[in-house]
């Protein structure tokens, strides 16, 4: 991947938009990021990770500008290989109203290879995929490879034992094989232990579940599922003659209610008869009263026109007066419009063309005025510009004569270059010299801490080996009195759950006992109620039937009394009477039965009859309900009684509360031994665990003693090599201090690196001057061309001044012609009045308006009056035709209305409306009527299907009870099988689920164990992290042969990178025939740049899990420590690094590596009220 440009703005210090050119800034292959702390040389690399990760390597979720509401990052990049890939890659950032934080409000990747935009994603989770597709890095891998941190592989270089692997874990990301893969071991071993002891519990509880348990069940079922079905068929048998015996029940009720339903209806006949007279009378009334109300509308209508007649007469005389008076007043108005508009329309005219001329004139007056003001400016400006052109001139001649000030003071400062490189080798002699010194003591100090170490690590382990036989002796005792207790146990849960079995059966059976002693009880007092209620209900249902006798029989006679009155009371003289056939009747004795026959007494008696025979039915209901309960309840004792025989006789002589306390004693044992198990097993575990740790501990302490030993050697060796270099160092440090005749280098140094500075800063103050004198002569230039300008226009101005003051007494001229004789709105100075001039055409106008709107108000009154008279005079026209056709149609309609009363024998129209009721009143008589025979047609018809359907069968109360009996205690005896089979089905499907659940519970303890012992070999391989050592030295190797052919190629062959057996950098010195340094010997320059070859080489090898090649990377750090002449060769190795596919950033804020650097990115901090950090491209 090789960076194009980056565009960011609102990005932690940076406000504005800045663009950074990559092209620009990597076209010599090595550059620089500079600025001071806090300037955002690391929010160029957060920019670049933002684009294409949506976030940064900080973590950090504060990272938009709090003066920005948003923040956007671009990044355009390439892809190098077979073919060239062009990518841009963009994202905008919001912040949550809520939380504060950033949230992505946009975001898009486009391929522009081709130079047409396609866009890939647009989504900020699918964009930040693609870019991982397309570099083939995560967003730490990305990070790791491009900006690599110098001082972190200086001291891995040099760091030993534990801080050695704990950085090798980190480095190379191997935390998930070392503490977090124990940790998880640990839990899941955890896990594991706890769900075998889970289901060790679960299957104890299975003990009781068996197959031999399960068949007997199933015997029992088929037992019971036989009972069931022989008592269903005895159950439809019985129904089959329980419903045939219903339909006969129903069908006699049906019967009797018929016949009761026809008797009061017969009864009802004579009101039917009245209703029918009433309706035809009505009915007849409502076909001549449309005559009668149209004959009397017609009247009321012929009153009403003859008032609107007498009105409008009044109205029309008055609206002719006032047409008249209109017409005379619209002659004179119109007139006199005619004749003053047209003068005062001119008049407004000329004036509104005054006012026109006047604002033309106003706009001449002020542009006169901006050209004097302007003629006026431009000859100060000429004035100003002249004395700045002098001024200019003065100061080119001053510059000049200080540039050769300057020169001349610089070729005086310039040192020989030979002495210079003596002085620059004769420093790093004496470094060499010094760290050589230093080195020795150090070594020395070394040995004596390590022989320290050693004889520590060695008390330590003599300890822990003292601690291990204590736990061991420990375990061992442990472990002999768990089997002594296992031996001694006082039972198992089999023999707890048999006698708790027992137990509650024996309960279950007294409880039973009791419970149907107590029922047979309240069965046998119930019974005694309901005989002491049957016997009263039935003595007070053969009261009632007998006073019931008696009403019938006093009914009867009534109604026979009642129907002979009534034909008595239709017989007329001459009349055959259709009992005896005499035409002549007594009308006395007609009114003496009127007398004697009460209507009221017939009713009471009906009411009375009616109300014995509902208490009746009543009372039947109660004796057959307590019929019914009373057989209930016997046959719920003789139940009761079987069951209590079904219990049998042997629980009687098992006391609850012996078996009881036997069952509390088994219990309280067992728990004691469970208790005393657990706590045995628990401290066997945890002597276990501390046992294998003081095992890992000794191992550790015995490696550790074993590693400072060869320390030791090591050390000798190197101490021996350090003194003979120290002597060979200072031999040559003799000969160079001969020869410079200088003692102290670094101070002669530091001198000759003063006057660099000096010489550096004037030549940059020379350059400054000839810059300043370039600006100058522009300056001069532009003062000059200035100069012209200001004449030019000067001189136009002062034309077009001459021409505006003509044309305004032009102006003055034209407006005095035009207003004649309203001459005194202008003065003696020719100045015009326009207010005036507004107020003159304002009250012409008005002149206008006042005319104009008397004119349309009394052409529109006359309008108004024109409109009425002629509305009113149709209207009287129209209403005297009216009033004619009304008195025509009355004649007809009385003619009609007396036809129509004939035809339907009233003699009045009073008597019509008398016997009119409404047309609801009518449908509900029609509907009573219709009601009546149909209900009684329907009573016959259903007495006759009733009859035909009984067939001559009969069922008695009696029989219909015992019927219903018969039915209950079959239905009973089948419910009792049914809840007998359901309960048996139910045990049989509980014991075959537990059978399976067994089966399962077996299976994933079978599972569980072979897991826990596959997690126990790996638990013993990843103790004391030796598989991530293992991995490290592995990963280790390969990159030391990479960052080795990268330190040959840096110091041209001189040094060589190696790793040993134990992981230990070995540093390879080809100058001096190969040999073998240790990795502390090495001077500040070979220290850093062993471990840029080492960084160097771990970024390649992150890199090939990526797909495509990054082509830069930053230096971070490691500068700040460097002296001038380690940074020569720092920066030397650095430029052989760089090629076309390789690009190389530092990034520092220390200044004195800026102009050692060929194009450098300037970074300048934010400062308050200016904006944001600022960037820009220097090139040296």
């Amino acid at each position: 991947m090789r960076p194009i440009e980056l565009r960011v703005k609102g990005l932690n210090s940076f406000i504005e938009e800045q663009k950074i050119d990559f092209n620009k800034l990597t076209e010599r292959g090595f550059f620089g990021i500079f600025g001071p702390t806090g300037s955002g040389k690391s929010t160029i690399l957060d920019g670049i990770t933002l684009a294409l990760y949506g976030q940064v390597s900080r973590k950090s979720s504060n990272y938009i500008n709090t003066n920005c509401d948003s923040l956007n990052v671009s990044f355009k990049f390439q892809i190098s290989g077979v073919e060239k890939k062009i990518y841009i890659v963009s994202r905008e950032f919001k912040r949550d109203n809520k939380t504060g934080n950033p949230r992505t409000s946009r975001a898009k990747i486009i391929d522009t290879t081709n130079g047409v935009e396609e866009i890939l994603a647009d989504k900020a989770q699918k964009v930040t995929e693609k870019c991982e597709e397309i570099i083939g890095l995560g967003l730490e891998d990305f990070t790791r490879t491009v900006v690599l941190p110098q001082g972190k592989f200086s001291e891995f270089l040099k760091l030993e034992g534990k801080s050695r692997r704990e950085m090798l874990e980190r480095l190379f990301n191997l935390q998930k094989y070392g503490n977090i893969l124990s940790i998880k071991l640990s839990r899941e071993i955890g896990k594991e232990k706890t769900e075998s002891n889970l289901l060790t519990g679960e299957l104890k509880g299975y003990d009781e579940v068996s197959s031999e348990k399960f068949n007997l069940k199933n015997e029992e079922l088929e037992c019971a599922r036989n009972q069931l079905s022989n008592a269903n068929n005895e159950l439809k048998e019985i129904e089959k003659k329980y419903k045939s015996s219903e339909e006969i029940w129903n069908l006699q009720f049906e019967l009797n209610s018929y016949k009761e339903q026809e008797r009061v209806l017969n009864y009802k006949s004579s009101e039917i008869e009245e209703d029918k007279i009433k309706l035809k009378l009505a009915e007849a009334a409502l076909k001549v009263n449309p005559y009668v109300l149209a004959y009397e509308n017609t009247l009321n209508e012929g009153n009403e026109i003859q008032k609107e007649k007498e009105s409008l007469e009044i109205n029309f005389k008055k609206l002719k007066v006032e047409r008249e008076s209109s017409e005379k007043k619209l002659l004179e108005i119109t007139e006199k419009k005619d004749k003053e508009i047209p003068e005062l329309k001119l008049r407004e005219q000329k004036v509104s063309d005054v006012i026109e001329e006047k604002n033309k004139l106003d706009i001449l007056d002020k542009e006169i005025e901006e050209i004097t003001s302007k003629v006026q400016v431009l000859r100060e400006k000429y004035k100003k510009e002249k004395n700045n052109s002098v001024i200019i001139e003065d100061s080119i001649r001053n510059t000049t004569i200080n540039i050769k000030e300057l020169e001349e003071k610089f070729e005086s400062l310039k040192i020989d270059d030979e002495l210079k490189a003596k002085i620059q080798n004769g420093i790093l002699i004496t470094e060499k010299y010094n760290l050589f010194k230093k080195n020795i003591n150090n070594n020395k100090n070394k040995l004596t801490n390590i022989n320290k170490e050693i004889e520590n690590l060695k008390v330590n382990f003599a300890e822990l080996q003292k601690i291990y036989k204590v736990k061991s002796n420990s375990l061992n005792k442990n472990k002999d009195e768990l089997e002594n207790l296992i031996k001694h146990c006082p039972g198992n849960q089999e023999d707890l759950l048999i006698l708790q079995k027992n137990l509650t059966n024996c309960n279950e059976k007294w409880e039973k006992f009791n419970q149907y002693s107590d029922e047979i009880k309240k069965s046998k007092l119930l019974i005694e109620e309901l005989e002491e209620l049957l016997k009263k209900g039935k003595d007070k249902k053969f009261s009632i039937d007998n006073e019931l006798l008696d009403l019938k029989e006093k009914y009867k006679k009534c109604e026979i009394e009642n129907l002979a009155f009534r034909i008595r009371m239709n017989l007329k003289n001459g009349e055959a009477c259709p009992v005896c056939g005499s035409l002549e009747h007594d009308t006395k004795s007609k009114d003496k039965l009127i007398d004697d026959i009460d209507d009221d007494i017939v009713n009471q008696l009906n009411n009375k009859i009616n109300e014995y025979e509902i208490n009746l039915k009543v009372l039947e209901q109660d004796i057959t309900i307590y019929n019914t309960k009373i057989n209930s309840e016997e046959d719920k004792i003789r139940e009761k009684n079987l069951q209590i025989e079904n219990l049998g006789e042997e629980f009687k002589n098992i006391v609850p509360k012996d078996l009881e306390s036997q069952f509390n004693r088994l219990k309280k044992d067992l728990e004691n031994y469970d208790l005393k198990k657990e706590i045995l097993e628990n401290t066997l575990i945890q002597l276990k665990d501390e046992n294998h740790k003081l095992e890992n501990d000794s191992e550790i302490i015995s490696t550790l003693i074993k590693e400072k030993e060869t320390q030791v050697n090591l050390i000798n060796e190197e101490l021996a090599i350090d003194i003979e270099e120290l002597n060979n160092t200072k031999e040559k440090l003799n000969i160079i201090i001969r020869e410079t005749k200088v003692s102290d280098f670094n101070k002669k140094s530091q001198e000759i690196v003063n006057i660099e500075k000096e010489r550096e800063i004037l030549s940059k103050k020379i350059k400054e001057f000839r810059i300043n004198i370039e600006t100058l002569i522009k300056e001069k230039d532009q003062v000059q061309e200035n100069l012209n300008l200001i004449t030019e226009e000067g001189t136009h101005a002062r034309t077009s001044l001459n021409e505006k003051n003509k044309n305004r007494e032009e102006k003055i001229k034209i407006i005095k012609d035009k207003l004649e004789k309203e001459f005194n709105l202008i003065d003696d100075s020719n100045n015009i009045d326009e207010n005036k001039l507004f107020m003159l055409l304002d009250s012409i106008k008005k002149e206008i308006e006042c005319i104009e709107k008397e004119f349309k108000s009394i052409h529109e009154l006359k309008d108004i009056i024109c409109i009425k008279y002629e509305s009113c005079n149709e209207k009287f026209i129209s209403i005297v035709a009216k009033e004619n056709q009304i008195i025509k149609r009355c004649e007809i309609e009385k003619e009609n209305l007396n036809k129509s009363l004939k035809s339907e024998n009233f003699e009045s129209i009073e008597e019509v409306k008398a016997n009119i009721i409404g047309f609801n009143d009518i449908e509900i008589l029609k509907a009573k009527i219709e009601k009546y025979k149909e209900d009684l047609s329907k009573i016959k018809g259903a007495i006759e299907s009733s009859v035909k359907k009984l067939n001559n069968r009969e069922v008695t109360e009696e029989q219909w009870i015992s019927i219903q009996n018969s039915v209950k205690e079959k239905k009973l005896e089948f419910e009792s099988l049914n809840e007998m089979k359901i309960k048996l089905e139910e045990e049989c499907k509980f014991i075959d689920n537990k059978l399976k659940e067994l089966k399962d519970l077996l299976i994933k303890k079978e599972k569980i164990d072979h897991k826990l012992a596959l997690l126990d070999d790996l638990d013993k391989l990843f103790k004391g992290k030796k598989f991530v050592e293992f991995v490290a030295i592995t990963q280790l190797k390969y990159i030391s042969m990479e960052a080795s052919k990268k330190l040959k190629e840096i110091t041209n062959g001189t040094y060589g990178l190696e790793v040993d057996e134990n992981g230990k950098f070995i540093i390879r010195d080809y100058k001096n025939g190969g040999a073998e340094r240790d990795a502390s010997t090495l001077s500040g320059g070979e220290t850093f740049l062993t471990s840029l070859a080492l960084a160097l080489a771990l970024s390649s090898q992150i890199q090939l899990k990526g797909t495509a090649p990054l082509e830069l990377f930053f230096l971070d750090e490691g500068f700040g420590t460097l002296d001038d002449n380690l940074l020569e060769v720092v920066m030397g190795s650095l430029e052989k690094l760089h090629n076309d596919k390789l690009k190389i950033g530092i990034i520092s804020h220390v200044e004195s590596i800026k102009n050692r650097v060929p194009v450098k990115l300037i970074l300048t901090p934010a400062e308050s009220g200016k904006g944001g950090s600022k960037v820009r491209l220097e090139r040296s």
